[in-house]
C-alpha cells in the first residue's frame, strides 16, 4: 500500500529508486507513478540525489584476457560446498544491497552526530514538494534544505516549533544555506509537534509570534 504521509512516502520512494523493495512493492510502486503526483515527485528527488552517486566512480577497462580468465574460473569452481550455493551468493548481495539502501537513507535524514528519534520533512502548504529536512535526537536539532529555497534579499527564514494545542515558539534564524543546528533539544520538539518556518526581517520576529503564514511545514514523526 502506497503510505499518505510525506516521511513515509520518501522512505518508500528511496527504497524503490534504490531497487531494494521487494518485487510486488516495486511493481505496486511503479504502477502508482503515473496517477500519484506526489510518488512521483518523491521518486524524481531521490532520483536526481542518488543517481549522480554512480558518476563518482571513474570508469576503467579492465585488463586484457580479464573476462577469459573469469570464465575459466566460474569453469573450475563447479564443486561441492557452501561457498559455492547460489543461494548463498544471493543473500549476500541482498544484504549488502539492504546495507547501503539503510546508509544512504540514514545519510539523507540523520543528523551528524547521532541517530535522530524524530523526523521531519517540510514542505510549502499547498504542496508536497520537499523543501526541508529536520532531524531531532537528544544531542541536538538539524534542519537543512533539500531544495534550492530562498529567502527575500531583505528577508530570512525563521524556524518555529508549534506543539500540539500551544503557541509558535521561535528556534531561530535559518542561515543563508538553509541550514540551523542546535546543539540541545529544545523542550517543544517531540512527536507530534509542527515545525513551521516563515519569512521575517533578517534580524527575526519583531514580537514573540510570526509576522507571517509559514511559508514551509512539517509534522515531527518518530523515526523509524
Amino acid at each position: 500500500m502506497i503510505p499518505d504521509t510525506p516521511e513515509e512516502l520518501h522512505v518508500l520512494a528511496g527504497e524503490y529508486v534504490l531497487g531494494v523493495l521487494e518485487p510486488d512493492a516495486a511493481r505496486e510502486v511503479a504502477g502508482a507513478l503515473a496517477q500519484n503526483a506526489a510518488l512521483s515527485r518523491a521518486v524524481r528527488f531521490w532520483e536526481e540525489r542518488l543517481h549522480p552517486l554512480s558518476g563518482l566512480a571513474s570508469p576503467a577497462e579492465p585488463p586484457a584476457g580479464m573476462w577469459q580468465r573469469i570464465e575459466s574460473g566460474i569453469d573450475g569452481a563447479a564443486k561441492p560446498g557452501w561457498w559455492n550455493a547460489l543461494w548463498l551468493w544471493r543473500a549476500v548481495a541482498v544484504a549488502a544491497t539492504a546495507v547501503a539502501a539503510c546508509l544512504a537513507l540514514y545519510i539523507a535524514f540523520a543528523p551528524p552526530a547521532a541517530g535522530p528519534s524524530y523526523v521531519a520533512v517540510l514542505h510549502a502548504p499547498q504542496g508536497q514538494q520537499p523543501a526541508f529536512v529536520a532531524t531531532a535526537s537528544p544531542r541536538g536539532l538539524l534542519v537543512h534544505a533539500v531544495a534550492s529555497e530562498t529567502a527575500p534579499s531583505d528577508r530570512g527564514f525563521e524556524l518555529w516549533a508549534i506543539p500540539p494545542g500551544a503557541k509558535p515558539i521561535s528556534l531561530g534564524m535559518m542561515r543563508d544555506d538553509g541550514r540551523l543546528e542546535l546543539g540541545t533539544l529544545p523542550p517543544a520538539i517531540s512527536p507530534g509537534t509542527t515545525l513551521a518556518i516563515t519569512l521575517e526581517p533578517k534580524t527575526g520576529a519583531p514580537h514573540p509570534a510570526p509576522s507571517s503564514a509559514p511559508v514551509f511545514l512539517g509534522t515531527l514523526v518518530p523515526a523509524k
